[in-house]
């Protein structure tokens, strides 16, 4: 994939995200995508991950992803950004996060997830 199609790529996942589109985003992942996140040190399937972000879209009134920053290299793409959301309440609340994303035929296939683990309540240990 050339750097113009990763970008508009990691556009159009983020945008989806955005609208809360789990179709499109189920379109763009590859059949064999698996997302790691550093908050939970866990793996997922693509049907995991499109049901947190069901149920995660149900709780916001708005979510927006901000102030990308994208880096496209071979097979993929980095991406840095805010994520800022607006509940049904009114609150609102900012994150920052990053994202890894493997990309093969057109698709997103592995995404390795950072975000600011100091934004979540950490556990006795």
């Amino acid at each position: 994939m050339t750097d113009t199609e990763l970008r508009a790529l990691c556009h159009g996942f983020l945008d989806a995200i955005e609208r809360g589109d789990a179709t499109t985003v189920a379109q763009i992942y590859a059949p064999d995508f698996r997302l790691w996140a550093n908050v939970t040190g866990t793996e997922i399937t693509a049907d995991e991950n499109l049901k947190i972000l069901r149920d995660g879209a149900a709780l916001h009134r708005r979510r927006t992803y901000d102030d990308r920053t994208i880096n496209t290299f071979e097979h993929g793409f980095m991406v840095q950004y805010s994520v800022n959301v607006v509940t049904h309440s009114g609150k609102c609340t900012s994150l920052w996060a990053c994202l890894i994303a493997q990309c093969k035929d057109g698709k997103i296939a592995r995404i390795d997830e950072y975000l600011d683990s100091g934004k979540f309540g950490r556990s006795a240990s």
